[in-house]
């Protein structure tokens, strides 16, 4: 999940690498879910004229966004750099809930064939009546899977059939928002030496693939030890390790060989962590689209973070325009799944055809990830910071700019 767009002064040039590095692995997660998951969640969603099957946007939002994470977070104070971050996840994330819901209730009740409850209540939160006519019925949200997503919680409580995401893309927020308040209280910390800092990055790696596939059998593992791992963000946590290691590599404070045994053992456990069944799924059509990817995008993340700013052929061009990009690209995250099904599902309904639909929902996903950039993101992330910076005798030190998911998740 990407993070919000940047709004900190700062002194530090934008480099073009790092937009490019964002835009490419947020369309690859809105292609992903547009071409491939929609027809696995709602099966009449097909026609597109080819399909992302690779898994790598979101975990790479979420190497970035730990990246930054360690470049911003070390220039000014916890407390204030956390609830920087909050201000700007936070606010917009509540308003995609909410109107995510309400559009879920009215698509999913009309594409199922059921009749509307009565007054805006029973619109909002009643349960329809009969049985769908619809062949392909959707799943119509509730007043619990509204609570369980404006608080965060659907982890918690959706293998249990207590509830549900709204959007899939929804899990990333909870893990960005652990992740970066252990940063904000670890980072201070007088004990945290350079060598326990990189041994609490391998164990970000190795402790969770122990749990889970060493302690517990990935196959019959209880439902509630899913959920804790789940919940806790254990299946993720190798993305901002490896974030964290580049970092340290870039400032030589990790020698590159070390840097390399990190890389591996880092997308070792992303193909185990997303994949843990592979082994009875031989030919998953998702498995080494997402591996590779991931690989090639981590190698991408190492050259950015130490290398020259990117001056490819043609890229100064489309600088503008990549750069407007990866600062809506949160915005984009939050906006484009569950909604573009709905609008892909509308389309076919009145016959588009699948190679028409696809760049119709694409720019449909622009433009909300630019309304809610521009309208909920931006202005009320001012406003909360002003507020802060407003009681503090200091002024706030300028913050590195870096469209702080994404986060992370995915996008931050």
């Amino acid at each position: 999940m990407p993070d919000p767009s940047p709004q900190t002064a700062s002194r530090t040039p934008r480099k073009i690498s790092w937009d490019v590095l964002r835009v490419v692995a947020v369309l690859a997660v809105i292609l992903g879910h547009v071409t491939h998951q929609g027809a696995l969640l709602h099966p009449e969603l097909t026609g597109y004229p080819f399909r992302v099957t690779a898994q790598f946007g979101a975990a790479i939002l979420l190497v970035i966004s730990a990246f930054f994470v360690c470049a911003s977070l070390r220039k000014g104070e916890p407390g204030r750099w956390l609830w920087n971050r909050v201000a700007r996840l936070v606010p917009a994330y509540l308003a995609a809930v909410i109107v995510t819901y309400v559009v879920a209730r009215y698509a999913t009740i009309r594409f199922s064939g059921l009749p509307f409850p009565p007054g805006l209540t029973g619109f909002l939160f009643g349960v329809p009546e009969g049985l769908p006519t619809d062949p392909s019925p959707w799943y119509v949200p509730g007043w619990a899977d509204l609570l369980a997503n404006l608080g965060m919680v659907q982890e918690w409580g959706w293998r249990y059939e207590l509830f549900y995401y709204l959007d899939g893309a929804y899990w990333t927020l909870p893990v960005q928002l652990m992740a970066f308040t252990a940063a904000a209280l670890l980072w201070p910390r007088r004990w945290r030496t350079h060598r326990l800092t990189v041994g609490l990055v391998w164990a970000l790696i190795l402790v969770p693939l122990f749990l889970r596939f060493v302690v517990f059998d990935p196959v019959s593992s209880p439902r509630y030890v899913e959920t804790l791992f789940y919940g806790l963000g254990l299946h993720r946590v190798h993305v901002f390790a490896i974030g964290i290691a580049i970092w340290l590599w870039s400032k030589r404070r990790l020698a590159q060989w070390h840097l390399a045994l990190f890389l591996i053992a880092a997308w070792a456990a992303q193909d185990l962590q997303v994949f843990p069944f592979h082994q009875s799924l031989p030919n998953d059509p998702e498995r080494w689209p997402s591996a590779v990817g991931f690989a090639i995008m981590l190698l991408l993340v190492c050259l950015a973070a130490r290398g020259p700013d990117w001056r490819f052929p043609g890229l100064a061009r489309i600088a503008p325009a990549v750069t407007w990009l990866a600062g809506i690209s949160y915005g984009l995250y939050l906006v484009h799944q569950e909604l573009g099904y709905i609008l892909a599902r509308a389309l076919l309904n009145v016959g588009v055809p699948g190679w028409l639909r696809l760049p119709i929902v694409l720019a449909a996903a622009v433009m909300g990830g630019w309304a809610i950039t521009a309208g909920v993101e931006r202005p009320i992330h001012r406003r909360l910071t002003a507020r802060r910076r407003g009681r503090s005798e200091e002024p706030e030190k300028p913050q590195v700019k870096d469209s702080d998911p994404v986060s992370v998740g995915g996008a931050s």
